[in-house]
């Protein structure tokens, strides 16, 4: 039977090796997660080796007991210590002359707070391994507090609503992937689950890439249990936050930025956030700030993402 050529084809031409994980996974329902771990190693292939930190994706991924729900190599290590833990194995096999690729698989917890230091020196040696942060926007496995990449106003358990002085995190998120484009690595991309062709080019070029030194991948995975949404509205989530620019898609080599979806009619924020419980008690001032943030954000990585033979025209013109 011919294959139909057409867009619901795209993503699924991606996944040629076989899926290593069990039917039933000890995942929420909604989670991300189970779709993004089923993924990576369906377009890597399945002699990846896995190492990670306690996250969500642990409990999966280190197994119980003496079962596993898979059966890839998996390392865990402490937070702390992920980026090093993966250059200590990038090292290991390099010296041993097996070809492989080393995969770290972290939340933001340990992306964007406790293991930054170490993801930054690990990006700044540029050690060849891919590091994916799967960004979920706090820390979901241990009481949904808030991380450096919770966004303005939304609500955690470290963020509350109540009060009047209790309108969730009172601070603007960080940038984790422009942070990392930023160290000039061999490779820095976004991704979502929406956009799974995206997605599965993106782990290509970053296993292809890896070769001439550190990748990075930042990916939205929504948490229908900490953020208030419906299980059936993860990838509507996503969908949503490319379409409002919440979470736009770029990638960086060598620290040089180009987007690989530009949005012409971006949607306001309020499309995205009326998604979740954890903006439901927003006010059209606290939107307001949430939409101008976005807005910025997207300013710089436009200016960023300006091609070089425009600027080296811009230098020349100022001479």
């Amino acid at each position: 039977m011919t294959k139909k050529k057409g867009k619901l084809t795209k993503a699924l031409d991606h996944l040629i090796h076989d899926d290593p994980f069990s039917k039933g996974v000890a995942f929420c329902p909604g989670c991300g997660l189970e779709l993004l771990l089923r993924i990576i190693p369906r377009v890597l292939g399945n002699d990846i080796v896995i190492t990670g930190t306690p996250s969500c994706s642990a409990p999966v991924l280190l197994g119980q007991n003496n079962r596993s729900w898979h059966t890839l190599s998996y390392f865990g290590t402490l937070m702390t210590g992920a980026a090093a833990n993966a250059t200590g194995l990038v090292r290991y096999y390099r010296k041993a002359g097996i070809e492989n690729t080393v995969v770290c698989f972290n939340g933001d917890g340990t992306a964007a707070d406790i293991g930054f230091g170490n993801l930054s020196g690990a990006a700044e040696r540029n050690e060849p391994f891919i590091y994916i942060c799967y960004d979920n926007e706090g820390y979901m496995n241990t009481g949904i507090q808030k991380s450096g990449t919770t966004p303005f106003g939304a609500v955690t358990s470290t963020t509350p609503h109540g009060a009047r002085a209790l309108r969730g995190k009172n601070v603007r998120r960080m940038n984790l992937g422009l942070q990392m484009a930023m160290h000039k690595i061999s490779y820095a991309a976004t991704a979502t689950l929406s956009d799974l062709d995206d997605l599965a080019k993106k782990l290509k070029k970053a296993k292809e890439m890896k070769t001439q030194g550190f990748c990075f991948l930042h990916i939205l995975a929504p948490c229908p249990t900490g953020w208030g949404l419906a299980p059936d509205h993860t990838i509507e989530a996503c969908r949503r936050a490319v379409k409002t620019n919440y979470f736009p898609l770029w990638e960086a080599i060598n620290g040089r930025i180009r987007m690989t979806r530009i949005v012409k009619k971006p949607k306001p924020v309020e499309t995205y956030t009326r998604l979740m419980k954890k903006f439901a008690h927003l006010s059209q001032a606290d939107l307001g700030i949430l939409q101008d943030d976005i807005d910025y954000e997207y300013c710089v990585l436009g200016g960023l993402s300006v091609l070089e033979s425009e600027c080296r025209l811009a230098l020349s013109d100022e001479d």
